[in-house]
């Protein structure tokens, strides 16, 4: 026994009670009877109930977050088409025309503001929906105005969405031409010379030699995931591979022989510079038949190599063949010296890597 009598052995930090002080059999029933027993309530104190008050808040927004992810998954598309295409026309033609490239006149009266062609597909595809919804909620997007003076408070939130489908109804698409592209590019390219002096030659002024070039890049996309817009900037130019690259495409308004009639064209090209696909835009689902005749007269060409310049032959059987080879000449010749631009400034870009 330890001195002083106490009944304890201490062993370092541990009391051990002595053998006799064991409890009896029914004490240690009454023991373990105590010690099964609930304890005491007491009140909670401030901080116990701010910490159940945190919990509760807590379990909240978990459940509201869960809840709103399920409705986002299921929600419908935004927009229908075809309530788009009628409030263009009360809305938005006075300026933009019916057709949307806008009014001959506009930028002659109106040089400080300037309209752009919404019938254009490569304007489309360089903005998003919600830039295009957001300049006709506030009239800006991407830091500057394109409505200048005014926003269109008489659209409800539904209505801008139901004109943003409209649009992208009509617009051509960069998958149509390239089934598994990820990411793409965008940039609008001045010819110069010797392009230029080449375009010259076959009678294209200096005014039609602003071309946008779209290149389109291989890569992983999950299911429903949109294509991505890569920014034309240093950092995000290094982060794609050469060896993703799978063509070039770009848009242009042609006159089809005989009809006279102005249809918007995708010029697809591969990396050796060969057409590899034309789609014509369908603006009047009643006249489909008529686009497809169309597209199957350009297809006709689809093969041919086109590196420069260019003044492509006519495909033996094809009615007015010379015709279209003399149009589809001009678009593509256009298309080629522009992705050479788009070229030039890839080696200029990327002359001091390793």
């Amino acid at each position: 026994m330890p001195r002083g009598g106490a009944p304890g052995v201490r062993r370092g930090h541990l009391q051990l009670a002595p053998l006799h002080a064991q409890p009896q059999p029914e004490a240690a029933g009454v023991l373990c009877a105590r010690s099964r027993a609930a304890p005491r309530s007491r009140p909670a104190g401030p901080q116990v109930r701010e910490v159940i008050d945190m919990r509760q808040t807590l379990a909240f927004f978990v459940v509201a977050l869960s809840i709103g992810t399920a409705a986002h998954a299921d929600a419908p598309l935004r927009g229908d088409p075809e309530a788009g295409r009628s409030l263009f026309r009360t809305e938005c033609s006075a300026c933009h025309s019916f057709d949307g490239k806008g009014f001959p006149g506009w930028k002659a009266a109106h040089p400080d503001r300037p309209l752009p062609d919404l019938s254009n597909t490569a304007f489309l595809v360089t903005r998003s929906d919600e830039e295009l919804h957001a300049v006709m909620t506030t009239g800006m997007a991407q830091g500057e105005r394109w409505i200048p003076g005014h926003a269109f408070a008489s659209l409800g939130p539904l209505d801008r969405w139901n004109i943003v489908q409209w649009l992208r109804s009509r617009s051509l698409r960069v998958e149509d031409f390239f089934p598994s592209v990820a990411k793409f590019t965008a940039k609008e390219f001045q010819i110069d010379s010797p392009g230029s002096d080449r375009l010259e030659a076959m009678g294209i002024g200096p005014d039609e030699m602003r071309v946008v070039v779209l290149t389109a890049y291989r890569g992983s996309r999950k299911p429903n995931e949109p294509i991505r817009l890569v920014p034309w900037t240093p950092v995000e130019l290094d982060l794609l591979k050469a060896s993703d690259r799978l063509g070039h495409l770009t848009f242009m308004d042609i006159q089809a022989p005989r009809t006279g009639e102005v249809i918007h064209v995708g010029f697809a090209f591969d990396l050796d510079g060969k057409l590899a696909a034309v789609r014509v835009r369908h603006d009047d689902p009643a006249r489909r038949s008529q686009y497809q005749a169309y597209e199957k007269a350009l297809s006709a060409f689809v093969g041919q190599q086109v590196r420069t310049a260019t003044q492509l032959s006519a495909p033996r059987g094809l009615s007015d063949g010379v015709q279209w080879a003399q149009v589809v000449s001009r678009a593509v010749s256009l298309s080629a010296e522009a992705i050479l631009m788009f070229e030039k400034a890839e080696r200029a870009r990327t002359a001091f890597d390793l």
